[in-house]
């Protein structure tokens, strides 16, 4: 049987994927939500970063969950008022009030099983978060309050939206107690991967040596971050690709189609690039890739209405907004683009400087961070054809079309092999005697809840 020779698209393809460039731990870093949000404040919704004790993390790890008797709480931090220019929805959110303490532990019954040495020590019976750790409890809790009652949760990079069906608020990641952020954390793959794999498959850089870059390397410190709450609407959230300091592509991030979005793609990329300007010189790394949200002009904005060429009305958007920054690695899901065609993209000036070094690119005249004098009017007239070049080069928007596949709900649900607890699918694992302990354990429990 005569050899399969490749396509020229599957050879440019893997030529791409061999020219991907390495990923850094600095690089992850920068993409951390405390790194960030400093710098594009005025442009991110509402947030409260929170440090994350020892005691929190060793929490995390443990296996079953006991929650706080939020009855006994109170907020006595006032809530601060310095963020006038983070923007949060024009609409309240409501708020319940706290669940009962749940006391229920599912792994109670497992130490007393597995513990076989009778002279081991006794081990110390757990406890609830606020008396664990009540400072940090008590910082969450205020968080909450200042955010309106209502927030969603994240850590440095992720958020818990694999679990949002355990939720006490069905399907949101909305959060009005501390217990409710509790919940999602501990149920979260997501999460557990922030804290223990964030830096899988990072490099050293070449230009330092393994001794220095490991004595010297960023310290990681793991955040909690609250957002104020709101229900964006799916259609009008993107995932936008930047490579060598060029806004390359924008992809829609839901996966359905939408007739009314083709009409907006103008001013959905002019958004897109507004916001761009304000990080393509600040962000330390040349190549990444963000997610914003563009409302509606509705949101608290003075929005002048576009001229509408058919006559009719149009949706106005307002300003994008910042949602996340993501690295430029194999892990980020390019969604309606591929790795191949995004690392094959020519850039036509490409800027590879780290954001000190693009200090003085903004007024540079050849774009490569020389600085222009007022004597020399022939580099000026250059870089005035330079900018109109660029206004011209505009990225690739793509959107969910009405007859792609992707806008039909073939497939299953959106993190559906999250959906199942842990020990659910350890005891399935373990065959027929697995799932029989399983289910009298679980009997077990549930008859003492009622008791």
């Amino acid at each position: 049987m005569p050899a399969i020779e490749p396509t020229a698209s599957q050879a440019g393809s893997a030529e791409a994927e061999m020219r991907f460039p390495p990923v850094t731990r600095e690089h992850i870093l920068h993409c951390s939500y405390d790194y960030w949000f400093p710098k594009y404040r005025t442009s991110c919704i509402r947030s409260r970063i929170i440090p994350l004790t020892p005691e929190f993390i060793s929490w995390m790890h443990e296996d079953g969950i006991i929650l706080a008797d939020e009855g006994n709480t109170r907020d006595d931090t006032a809530a601060s008022g310095d963020d006038d220019d983070d923007w949060e929805p024009s609409f309240s959110t409501s708020t319940h009030p706290p669940p009962p303490r749940d006391e229920a532990d599912l792994d109670s019954d497992s130490d007393s099983d597995t513990d076989t040495d009778p002279d081991a020590p006794p081990k110390p019976a757990r406890q609830p978060p606020d008396v664990r750790f009540p400072a940090l409890h008590a910082e969450i809790t205020s968080a909450i309050a200042s955010l309106d009652g209502a927030a969603a949760p994240k850590l440095n990079w992720s958020s818990p939206k694999d679990a949002t069906w355990i939720s006490r608020h069905p399907n949101t990641m909305k959060c009005t107690s501390a217990n409710d952020v509790y919940i999602l954390l501990k149920s979260s793959s997501f999460i557990t991967h922030d804290l223990d794999h964030a830096f899988d498959d990072t490099v050293i850089p070449n230009n330092t040596t393994t001794t220095t870059s490991t004595t010297t390397k960023e310290p990681f410190h793991p955040v909690l971050v609250l957002r104020a709450f709101f229900n964006p609407l799916p259609s009008l959230e993107f995932r936008c690709f930047v490579k060598a300091r060029a806004l390359m592509a924008i992809s829609q991030r839901d996966l359905n189609y939408y007739a009314f979005l083709d009409g907006l793609r103008p001013q959905i990329v002019r958004r897109v690039r507004e916001l761009f300007g304000t990080m393509r010189f600040t962000f330390p790394d040349a190549s990444f890739v963000f997610d914003v949200y563009i409302p509606e002009a509705g949101y608290n904005e003075e929005e002048e209405d576009d001229e509408d060429e058919e006559g009719g009305e149009r949706k106005v958007l307002g300003r994008a907004r910042l949602i996340d920054i993501n690295p430029w690695a194999p892990r980020t899901d390019t969604l309606l683009f591929d790795w191949g065609e995004l690392l094959g993209m020519r850039v036509a000036r490409p800027l590879l400087g780290s954001a000190s070094d693009m200090a003085e690119v903004e007024g540079a005249a050849d774009g490569r961070g020389l600085a222009a004098t007022d004597g020399e009017e022939e580099e000026t007239e250059e870089e005035e054809e330079t900018e109109e070049e660029e206004e011209e080069d505009e990225p690739e928007l793509r959107l969910v079309e009405h007859d792609d596949p992707a806008a039909y709900n073939f497939s299953s649900p959106q993190y559906s092999a999250h959906k199942l607890p842990k020990d659910v699918v350890d005891a399935s694992l373990a065959g027929q005697g697995g799932i029989r302990e399983f289910a009298q354990r679980w009997q077990r429990i549930t008859e003492g809840r009622e008791r």
